[in-house]
């Protein structure tokens, strides 16, 4: 996997995070706030209101996931086969700004030995 690759894949996890977590609190919100000051139950029309947003904001959290995911695994991979180690080890304990930061500045080949 290219550093390329593991740069937008950083950077479409950290947006679809985003644009997900809006969408989700706003499905919760609308949700919370059909209840009104001490209400037992939520009318369905309301709540089938709020359901739309967070499903879109989970299914949205749940593919941002999933391309962080394979950012991290691709950059661990791409580190260790070039043997980057620090690299690997930032990505390892800093999962998601590290391998952002490796997509953008990281090695792209093998250090030359010192000789």
């Amino acid at each position: 996997m290219s550093k390329r690759t593991i740069l937008f894949l950083s950077i479409a996890a950290i947006l679809l995070g985003i644009v997900g977590a809006i969408a989700y609190g706003a499905g919760v919100g609308a949700v919370a706030g059909c209840a009104g000051t001490g209400a037992t139950t939520v009318s369905t029309d309301c709540a089938a209101q709020g359901a739309t947003p967070f499903l879109i904001g989970t299914g949205l959290l749940i593919i941002a996931g999933i391309c962080s995911l394979i950012a991290f695994i691709g950059g661990l991979i791409k580190t260790a086969q070039i043997g980057a180690w620090v690299w690997f080890v930032l990505i390892l304990l800093f999962t998601p700004l590290a391998t952002l930061i490796y997509g953008i500045a990281g090695p792209e080949t093998r250090a030359a030995p010192a000789y």
